[in-house]
């Protein structure tokens, strides 16, 4: 297994007996010349021309034993093809990074193949995801801490996809604690582990824990998804231009930070969770511009399969706020992609017959409620039925039906638990 630039530099200083404080000399710390041995951190182009001086040897020695050139082109490929995932195009991305991971595997660069298996896992499910996820934790077992650490949210998702809901939110936490305990607090996987964290506690309804995590991880973020883009092709470019002139430690140090930028992206469907938990820490506590912003920006970066509900949730926003006609356009907007029978169709009625409400139309506003009424029931949907039961009974006692509102209320009480007379 090829050595990391951290466990050369280790062995190199430790062969000439020299101390982390003389290798540091006036210019770096032995803080520092720790964190870039145990790989906490990257090393600058600067850095690798002093640290190789020090040692008597030429950066490209500091880099690996193989054409550096090479291995930082592989790099390139990785990210190149890590961008074709993250632009959508995982059917043409997926044999292009097998490709590299072998090619990767033959130069005895077992960080460069755990990395695209882990790409190919992002994007697999079922026994594949897990085949991917298995060979990513074998490749990566000799690396850093905060390298292993990287697979550790794709086995939560295996965990979570096999029903270990609980324990993966263990996996996630543990491996969180650990990070924090043992030193190396690398921001791009604590980040990595508390957006997934948030989204976990969110998704089993714990909004304190999930905005909680949700907070810490917004934090660290450096930007939406055009601004992390738009940094990554910068240190792209840099990379190339260190590499046209054949300076290798800093061509190795931009593709370090281009690799960086790139998992945060990946992330961004995650950090709508974050986005989500902190909107409505803000609605409950009265800050509607806030909450709606953030419910834009969730909108904006989460899966397209979570999008409907998103935007269920920003027009009732919206609605509470008054603002009628944008939360029409987007209950209108995103009617047809809500499928029938669902918890999400339910929500959308109750959203629909509250907004026929305040437009006052009785008629409509009751036919919708009393649908969402009558699908939350037969689903279980405690949350929908507690919200819509309390309008419909109103509506029906002031348009001249009380029996029938009495009935709706008490039927719906006896779905939540109450005991019949």
């Amino acid at each position: 297994m090829s050595e990391s630039v951290g466990e050369r530099l280790r062995e190199l200083r430790t062969e000439r007996g020299l101390t982390q404080r003389e290798l540091a000399g006036p210019q770096y710390s032995a803080a520092y010349v720790s964190s870039v041995e145990t790989g906490v951190r990257t090393p600058s182009g600067d850095a690798l021309r002093f640290f190789a001086q020090q040692l008597g040897v030429d950066p490209d020695e500091l880099l690996g034993g193989r054409s550096p050139r090479e291995l930082i082109e592989l790099d390139l490929e990785l990210i190149e093809t890590a961008e074709r995932f993250l632009a959508g195009d995982a059917r043409r991305a997926t044999p292009r990074m097998q490709r590299i991971r072998r090619r990767a595997e033959r130069l005895d660069r077992p960080r460069q193949a755990g990395i695209a298996l882990l790409w190919l896992a992002g994007y697999s499910t079922g026994d594949i995801r897990t085949k991917y996820v298995a060979d990513a934790e074998t490749a990566l077992a000799g690396e850093p801490p905060p390298v292993r650490a990287m697979v550790v949210p794709l086995r939560a998702a295996v965990l979570t996809g096999w029903g270990e809901v609980q324990y993966s939110v263990h996996l996630l936490e543990t491996c969180h604690a650990e990070l924090l305990r043992d030193g190396y607090p690398q921001p791009s996987m604590l980040l990595t582990l508390r957006a997934c964290l948030a989204e976990r506690h969110l998704r089993q309804g714990d909004l304190e824990r999930a905005a909680e995590y949700a907070g810490s991880a917004l934090r660290l973020t450096r930007g939406g998804p055009a601004v992390l883009a738009e940094l990554t092709r910068s240190h792209v470019e840099v990379c190339r231009s260190h590499l046209a002139a054949d300076r290798f430690a800093d061509a190795a140090a931009s593709v370090a930070a281009a690799y960086d930028l790139m998992q945060e992206r990946a992330l961004h469907p995650a950090m709508a969770y974050c986005l989500l938990a902190r909107a409505r820490v803000r609605g409950r506590s009265g800050d509607v511009e806030g909450a709606l912003a953030d419910l834009g920006a969730a909108r904006e970066t989460a899966w397209p399969d979570d999008v409907p509900a998103i935007t269920v949730e920003l027009a009732g926003e919206h609605l509470a706020a008054g603002r009628l006609e944008t939360a029409a356009a987007l209950l209108d907007q995103i009617r047809p992609a809500v499928a029938a029978g669902t918890p999400l169709a339910a929500e959308l009625r109750l959203q629909l017959g509250s907004l026929a409400k305040a437009r006052g139309d009785a008629r409509r506003a009751v036919e919708d409620l009393r649908a969402a009424v009558e699908l939350a029931t037969g689903l279980d949907a405690r949350g929908v039925l507690v919200r819509a039961l309390r309008p419909l009974s109103e509506l029906l006692g002031e348009t001249g039906k009380p029996a029938e509102a009495a009935d709706v209320l008490r039927n719906g009480l006896i779905a939540l638990g109450a005991e019949a007379d």
